[in-house]
């Protein structure tokens, strides 16, 4: 889930390349820069200048939800597996994926045996073993340690794991195990067919106990941070910019070109354009407001993420208890002219929840209940509010936040004009929406959801499941629930998203949340940027592959041409 930077929530041993919208490898030789024309060679200044919009709060693997965080925690940490360019899902401190076929894999699917290399280290030369994984996955189940985070749900199909997170168990139960220094073991209570992509993610990174104890809740500071990532955490300055330099023990194959990262904390879209443009940064976001005078632009670089906004009902609030009236919305709301007037076209309308990318997405899903005013007004007289007529105070809750105002104010008018009626905006600061929302205060709001990972699964039953952890919305439907349930245990592939496909529908047939659009990123990144790998699944543009990056040199430019 997200507003506009949050992300958390969230076949077999790969995510398809399809998923991939676009790979973008930002500045190939020979173009032109701002300082002049930009060679083969690399520059002698290996440093790398982000941009983030906030101080993270937390450089805990476990504990990190933000989209900063997440993309920092990729450079220090390296768990089982990562991803290759195409978001296969390959070896990272394992040796290999594991398979029934090399007994990776009992054969009911229950038990995980995972070889890791010998040679991988942590940043202080210190070997990383498997009693690493073993206490940071103990850690992650701790309700007082990773267990206060957004993702360990994600992996309490490891026997013992909610008990311990529940409190109804303790940290031995947790079926995860060294057999050995270099040999890690893991026991599911059912099949879990994502369980490889899982453990591609940061909050599956493995964790030195001896730092932790030693340092309490000051382990993640400068100095004390160890990690075994390709960048180690160098300097911190609250409001103003963190720094990671390469790891120079770093012992994997994706060895970095880059001295240096740094991340520039800029809150406003706006002024970190002007840094961008005073040479102060090398990549930023283009502002919606700017989106029009940058396209077509040499720097620029626009891509897919699998990503959905939504308008969201409460469906103990009445009166989107109604399914009709959740319909009559959806059917209400110019899609196209959203895209057009509030993100100046960058973006695609959404009609399903899973975006396009998306392992069994359909562009199908929800187009029956796409933009008509005449039907809209239809099924409104259906649930009983004849063109608008005793339709009761609805409150439309947003976190504040310009474009949201203006998201907002566009559905408040789409509403008036095709179903003849009035709905109160009520704008409200970070904390206090992400509070209401989570204790159901609220009868409608706008909200977006990120992917994690590439699969109905982190889309579905968490969400919409009637006992699901992140189900706030209070949906429920039996038929949805009884689908969840096959998918999760399924291991043919094709049949599991079939399964899932089958689920979306009843959703958006049911507008347990109304669809508006799939965003796309639209960043500035410097000519001398060069082998920026972006893919779909970014927290920040180009985080999974920032050892890719090199920084080429540049020469004059040459005196422009014409009459003396």
């Amino acid at each position: 889930m997200s507003d506009t930077t949050r992300s958390w929530l969230r076949p077999s041993f790969l995510i398809l390349p399809i998923l991939i919208a676009f790979v973008a490898i930002a500045a190939a030789a020979c173009s032109s820069g701002d300082s002049g024309v930009v060679t083969n060679d690399l520059a002698p200044n290996q440093e790398f200048r982000l941009r983030i919009a906030g101080d993270p709060s937390t450089f805990d693997p476990q504990l990190a939800s933000f989209s900063e965080e997440i993309s920092i925690a990729k450079q220090i940490f390296r768990g089982l597996f990562t991803y290759d360019e195409e978001l296969n899902v390959v070896p990272s401190v394992a040796t290999q994926m594991p398979t029934k076929e090399n007994g990776g894999i009992s054969d009911d699917g229950l038990t995980y045996t995972i070889s890791l290399r010998t040679d991988a280290t942590w940043s202080d030369g210190v070997p990383v073993t498997a009693n690493d994984f073993v206490y940071a996955f103990k850690r992650l189940f701790d309700p007082d340690a990773g267990g206060q985070g957004y993702y360990f749900d994600f992996y309490t199909a490891i026997d013992g794991a909610e008990a311990f997170a529940y409190e109804d168990g303790t940290a031995e139960s947790v079926a995860v195990v060294a057999l050995d220094d270099y040999t890690l073991q893991i026991q599911l209570t059912h099949a879990q067919p994502t369980l490889p992509t899982l453990l591609a993610l940061w909050p599956a990174s493995p964790l030195r106990q001896d730092l932790i104890e030693q340092y309490g809740d000051a382990w993640t500071e400068p100095g004390n941070l160890i990690g075994n990532g390709p960048f180690v955490l160098t300097e911190y300055s609250p409001e103003q910019q963190i720094v990671l330099e390469s790891n120079p023990l770093y012992w994997g194959d994706d060895q970095p070109t880059l001295s240096k990262l740094v991340y520039r904390i800029i809150p406003e879209d706006s002024a970190a354009l002007i840094a961008y443009q005073n040479g102060e940064l090398d990549m930023t976001v283009i502002p919606l407001a700017d989106s029009s005078r940058f396209q077509g632009n040499s720097e620029q670089i626009r891509y897919a993420e699998l990503e959905t906004f939504a308008l969201q009902y409460n469906h103990l609030a009445p009166p989107f208890d109604n399914a009709l009236v959740r319909q009559a919305f959806s059917r209400a709301i110019d899609r196209e002219a959203y895209v057009q007037a509030i993100r100046g076209g960058v973006g695609e309308p959404a009609h399903g929840w899973l975006p396009p990318g998306m392992p069994g997405a359909s562009p199908s899903v929800g187009m029956d209940l796409n933009f008509d005013p005449e039907a809209a007004s239809i099924l409104l007289s259906q649930a009983g509010y004849t063109d608008g007529e005793g339709f009761p105070n609805v409150t439309f809750t947003i976190l504040a936040d310009p474009t949201n105002n203006l998201t907002a104010e566009f559905i408040q008018e789409q509403l008036k004009q095709n179903l003849g009626i009035n709905i109160d905006i009520d704008a409200v600061e970070e904390s206090t929406f992400y509070d209401r929302y989570f204790e159901g205060d609220f009868q409608v709001t706008w909200l977006s959801w990120f992917a994690d990972y590439a699969d109905p699964e982190n889309w579905l039953p968490q969400q919409f499941g009637t006992d699901g952890a992140f189900n706030v919305l209070n949906y429920s439907n039996a038929e949805a629930d009884a689908l969840f349930e096959q998918a999760a245990t399924e291991l043919d592939q094709t049949k599991r998203l079939a399964i899932y496909d089958r689920a979306h529908r009843i959703i958006i047939a049911d507008q347990a949340i109304t669809p508006i659009f799939h965003p796309e990123r639209n960043y500035l990144v410097k000519a001398y940027v060069s082998d920026l790998i972006t893919t779909a699944l970014d927290a920040e543009p180009g985080d999974w592959f920032v050892s890719n990056v090199r920084i080429l040199s540049t020469t004059d430019a040459p005196p422009a041409s014409g009459p003396e």
